[in-house]
């Protein structure tokens, strides 16, 4: 097992203002410190990847060895490249990274207020609550008077062992995590959470954007690109409201709930393009084995009860031009209950009476789209 020596710390990050790319099928490091590029093998390439993934040494070391690489000489090569990098300034020890943050005590809790809940989250150290509190920052009470004195409704505690990190709910472990596993493990948590204990009465899995004090629903298949769309149509004109749950509430309204945007890796290309501060977020492995980065929106999000205005079915295809085709209202009420989750797990029928009363209001469409500049555009001038 990889532990480390005095020149190598078990604990090596990388360095601010270094930058991995591809050119060519040659692979290549730039260090913004030393003004100089440098070209790694297909191996050192390898092990980069997984000092950008958040892997710790031993699980880079490890998986040489399901490559077939010798145990002893997969661990004599992480060992030697680092000691390389190190010596350039392209990774740094993690102490040196804590040790440029402030360190005060509240930099380790973090207090949400998310669809009327209120989150109290504690991170084990510094590293951690840099890694994850600006993931939610946007929806930061700021603290607990600020919430106008309500009590924190759920605690949240993430705690280091070794190289995992447990999280807690309510003093019950949820589970362990490696570093680049547990803000995947934490939204779900809270998604479980707001599921669990928000007042609604259906919950919707679509992404959700408001213009003119109107909801629209985008919903369809995983694949279809709902966080894609999404983020480009926050871009160009709509507010964001949350790119995966919505919230039909009692009163009958829709509300988002606005956690960051989980940009898949197939999607990084087309987002770069409409918010290239996506290329300065880390990514994370999600339970599903996707890479993901989370893109906090560019704006404050709509987080008010607003009014159903439009609800859009997305089917992606790999040619053609972008159509936006009216539905049926009863075909885009069955299309949302498909993925619909009630308290309880049941849809009382009060229930379904205000998603149909709800519904009435709405202007329901398909979308079939391949350019995603084009779909945008459809519903521009469709919603706007």
């Amino acid at each position: 097992m990889f532990v480390g020596s005095d020149a190598v710390p078990a604990n090596s990050v990388i360095a601010a203002g270094t930058a991995f790319a591809v050119m060519d099928a040659r692979k290549l490091l730039f260090s913004e410190a030393r003004q100089e590029i440098f070209e790694l093998n297909d191996m050192a390439a390898y092990i980069w990847c997984r000092l950008e993934e958040g892997d710790p040494l031993a699980v880079a070391a490890g998986r040489l060895v399901d490559l077939g690489v010798p145990a002893e000489a997969a661990e004599g090569y992480v060992r030697s490249i680092l000691s390389d990098w190190r010596r350039l300034g392209l990774i740094v020890a993690e102490e040196h990274v804590t040790a440029s943050m402030v360190s005060e005590p509240d930099n380790r809790q973090q207090l949400l207020r998310l669809v009327g809940l209120s989150i109290e989250i504690r991170y084990a150290n510094d590293t951690l609550a840099r890694l994850a509190a600006p993931v939610f920052a946007h929806l930061q009470a700021g603290g607990a008077r600020e919430v106008g004195g309500s009590p924190v409704t759920l605690s949240l505690s993430i705690e280091a062992e070794g190289d995992l990190f447990r999280l807690r709910a309510g003093g019950r472990e949820i589970g362990a995590y490696a570093l680049n596993e547990i803000l995947p493990g934490l939204k779900a948590q809270l998604t479980e959470d707001v599921l669990a204990y928000a007042d609604y009465s259906v919950a919707i899995h679509a992404a959700s954007l408001a213009h003119d004090r109107r909801m629209l629903l985008l919903c369809g298949e995983p694949g279809a690109g709902k966080t894609t769309l999404t983020v480009a149509l926050a871009h160009r004109g709509f507010d964001y409201a949350g790119d995966d749950i919505a919230l039909l509430t009692p009163t009958g309204k829709v509300m988002g709930v606005p956690f960051a945007a989980s940009v898949k890796s197939g999607a990084w290309p087309l987002v770069l393009g409409i918010r290239p501060d996506l290329q300065d977020l880390r990514f994370h492995r999600r339970s599903d084995n996707q890479a993901v980065r989370y893109l906090p929106p560019a704006a404050p999000p709509v987080t008010e009860p607003l009014p159903l205005g439009w609800v859009v079915l997305l089917r992606r295809q790999p040619h053609g031009p972008a159509v936006l085709t009216p539905m049926d209202r009863i075909e885009a009420i069955r299309a949302l209950l498909a993925e619909a989750t009630a308290p309880g797990q049941r849809l009382s029928a009060s229930a379904f009476g205000k998603l149909a009363a709800a519904m009435a209001g709405a202007d329901c469409f398909t979308l079939t789209y391949a350019d995603l500049d084009e779909a945008v555009d459809e519903l521009r001038r469709t919603c706007l």
